[in-house]
């Protein structure tokens, strides 16, 4: 079967919006279409109201598969970052050794501070020698907790696109789906495609580092979530519907993270393969997981599949 790429331009005189990052999939035996939008996720959802496109496209549609499922404020125990290690293999200190012989003494007095915060415990508490046990990565997962909690907030607060879309999709009686899986928090997503455990020392490193920045890096991460500073330029692409010009701005930013961006795309082409077999499906995710050589408009052409974008 001839792979292609289509993008369909139609041009009306009436002044409408463009439907934005959606696209149609058919071809290769599916009987029915199915869509996929590509989402700034901070966007709010309110902004596919007045998109013809989408609202049609939705209509054919009857179940949702999306990047993943949130987990509920209530499900962010502390003790769930560190479920993900069970049953995988774990390295040890050496012999004596805790986390205060691995990281520096600023490193140390940060993240103290902070487990003071978030507990709050004092880690120079004998009563607390064991927590001292914990891997540096079990501490980075730990310290994340207040920012994914605070983020989520936020993105729901500025009613995120993906997590709106989701409960519209569940109040239709959809069956919705995560691609990534149910009830995850970024990190553990990431840490999902991490096969050989790292060394104390690499855990370490990357704790310090993460320490040292901390405060800059929350800042950065729930600016994020309130869509300001560097998503402008990337949300206009969006609202625009220029897909090109989104692609030719944010290849570079994607090729920085290809391991994570590739590997989930090749996982999650399977499964968009049997969902749409089964039914019409709309997928979710965001625009990123779109574009390059390893991008999933890609390997749907090359899968045999005709990919348009809908757009005036």
């Amino acid at each position: 079967m001839k792979r292609k790429f289509i993008i369909a331009l139609f041009f009306f005189v009436a002044l409408t919006a463009d439907a934005q990052f959606l696209f149609r999939i058919s071809g290769n035996g599916l009987s029915e279409p199915s869509y996929m939008l590509g989402t700034i996720h901070v966007l709010s959802a309110s902004l596919l109201d007045s998109i013809a496109e989408y609202k049609e496209a939705e209509a054919q549609c009857q179940q949702m598969y999306v990047e993943y499922i949130p987990p509920t404020i209530d499900q962010m125990s502390p003790d769930r970052l560190f479920r993900q290690n069970e049953g995988k293999q774990r390295v040890k200190y050496p012999d004596g050794k805790n986390i205060f012989d691995v990281i520096d003494e600023e490193s140390a007095g940060i993240l103290k501070e902070k487990f003071k915060e978030i507990i709050p415990i004092n880690l120079d508490d004998p009563k607390f020698k064991d927590i001292q046990n914990w891997q540096p990565a079990d501490f980075q997962n730990f310290l994340f907790i207040p920012l994914i909690r605070e983020f989520r907030k936020k993105a729901i607060m500025g009613m995120a696109m993906d997590f709106v879309l989701m409960q519209k999709a569940k109040e239709r009686g959809w069956n919705v789906e995560g691609l990534d899986g149910e009830n995850m928090l970024p990190q553990e997503i990431i840490a999902a495609q991490t096969t050989t455990p790292l060394s104390i020392e690499e855990q370490a490193d990357s704790l310090m580092a993460f320490l040292k920045g901390y405060d800059e890096r929350k800042q950065k991460f729930l600016k994020g979530a309130e869509g300001v500073d560097g998503y402008e330029e990337i949300c206009n692409y969006w609202r625009k519907g220029d897909f090109e010009g989104f692609t030719t701005f944010y290849l570079p930013e994607a090729r920085k993270q290809t391991a994570i961006l590739k590997d989930r795309n090749e996982k999650w082409l399977p499964k968009m393969v049997a969902a749409m077999r089964e039914k019409p499906t709309m997928f979710v995710f965001g625009s990123g997981h779109l574009i390059g050589e390893h991008g999933i408009v890609q390997k749907l052409c090359d899968a045999g599949y005709e990919v348009e974008q809908m757009k005036w």
